[in-house]
């Protein structure tokens, strides 16, 4: 049987490049399936080889990806908080001719003849191997909230587009482990229900989620473990060499730290937002530097766009650190497992990347949680228990960073305790899904 993975790679992104080969391994596993391929993602060539080329070497077969981002890889460098209205307006326009596009294609999926009369090559190959698959399955993540934007109904049409398309052709669809909500905004709700009320397998990956979707579907969702759990660390050899490379020891007490560019949807003040959150990042970062810790900013994300590559955040807020011996960035674009591999000889983590968090507790780091983008940081570190070690990013102080700080070092065995205790749950509930997809076939 045929298996395809959507939506499409971005390794650019290090927790979404270990939910696809975590969701390819997983697929794999089941023996059910004997080709699997994943979509890329970008739209120019030189975004195509970066947020692909890390998945080519490993192996994995790719198709060519159909819908574009509306940003058609025009990307403002110093856009990475607030978007120009100009900006906005040609994506607004792109977006309206995709809507209208994919729509259509949609609406004739399943006619070769006319697939052919109306769209081009790449397109048709990628249509030609949905309608030869089996199953389409759709990577963990959080991507299906909304805030109320004006682009709100646009942006489940593009998350949802390739769900519609193997539904059309009567596919079986597998819904990974997902955060879900808030669902705010024009057609949301109805287009998430209607959507989801046909799949297969849906999972949420922690409760919060579930009850969410719950509520909006009438029926159960089942909460299983975030895919990225599964990650298994890559070289530690590799590691090492990078701490030394920037003057770091395995004997060092370092604090590791992922930041990131944020624009604060449904907020009326993004600007003074983002500089509360960078300012409180800092100070706790000058309080551990106190208490004899190194600090080591890590890039979780450098792309594809300005919004989404940390290295903005970092030097941001690197300006107000100024020359300080104490402070490491580690500049580096690594694969997943081998920035896991890097984050496990960290003593303590400090992740607004959810996924640079995840990569540290299954390393059994302890780790604080800046939550931003719907329920994904609150829900799975209440799951962990650790409910007093998270806060959202437009709540976050200095103080409270701080107290959570506290609170870990001063029971540190037991934190890491916490952490192995909930850990066990990670075979049990990857056989339950896979058990899960198996079974879909039994009848």
């Amino acid at each position: 049987m045929k298996a395809i993975i959507v939506p499409g790679i971005t390794d650019m992104n290090k927790g979404d490049q270990a939910l696809v080969w975590e969701s390819y391994r997983l697929v794999k596993d089941t023996g059910l399936y004997q080709d699997i391929y994943i979509l890329n993602s970008g739209d120019t060539d030189e975004e195509k080889k970066n947020l692909s080329e890390q998945t080519h070497k490993r192996g994995f077969p790719i198709l060519e990806n159909i819908l574009k981002h509306p940003r058609r890889g025009q990307h403002k460098k110093d856009e990475h908080i607030k978007e120009s209205k100009l900006e906005l307006a040609k994506q607004i326009k792109n977006a309206g001719l995709d809507f209208l596009s994919t729509w259509f294609l949609i609406l004739i999926a399943n006619n070769t003849q006319l697939v052919k009369l109306f769209y081009g090559k790449k397109t048709q190959t990628t249509v030609s191997h949905f309608r030869e698959s089996d199953a389409v399955f759709v990577k963990g993540g959080g991507f299906i909230h909304a805030y109320g934007e004006k682009t709100a109904p646009y942006l489940m049409w593009y998350f949802l587009f390739y769900v519609r398309l193997a539904k059309k052709m009567k596919k079986k669809v597998i819904f990974f482990p997902n955060s879900y909500g808030p669902f705010h905004g024009v057609t949301v709700k109805s287009q998430v229900k209607n959507v989801f009320s046909t799949l297969d397998l849906v999972y949420a990956r922690e409760k919060v989620s579930s009850d969410a979707m719950s509520g909006l579907l009438g029926k159960n969702i089942p909460v299983e473990m975030d895919l990225g759990f599964f990650l298994e660390k890559g070289s530690e050899q590799k590691a090492v060499e990078i701490l030394e490379k920037y003057g770091l020891d395995i004997a060092d007490k370092i604090v590791g730290v992922t930041v990131r560019p944020w624009r604060f949807p449904g907020k009326d003040n993004p600007l003074e937002l983002y500089a509360n959150y960078l300012d409180s990042v800092y100070q706790l970062a000058q309080y551990a530097i106190s208490k004899g810790f190194k600090i080591a900013l890590c890039n979780q994300s450098i792309g594809p766009n300005s919004h989404e590559d940390d290295r903005n955040a970092i030097r941001d807020l690197l300006k107000k650190f100024g020359t300080n011996s104490n402070v490491f960035w580690i500049n580096e674009n690594l694969d997943c497992d081998d920035l896991k591999a890097l984050y496990s000889y960290f003593s303590v983590f400090v992740g607004t990347r959810f996924h640079s968090v995840i990569f540290s507790l299954t390393s059994l780091v302890p780790s604080i949680a800046i939550g931003y983008g719907g329920n994904k940081a609150k829900g799975i570190m209440g799951d962990f228990n650790f409910d007093n070690l998270v806060v959202q990013i437009e709540d976050v102080t200095s103080n409270s960073l701080i107290k959570m700080f506290n609170e870990i070092t001063d029971n540190y065995e037991l934190s890491k305790n916490k952490i192995s205790d909930y850990l066990y749950k990670l075979d049990v509930s990857r056989n339950r899904i896979m058990s899960d997809i198996i079974n879909l076939y039994e009848d």
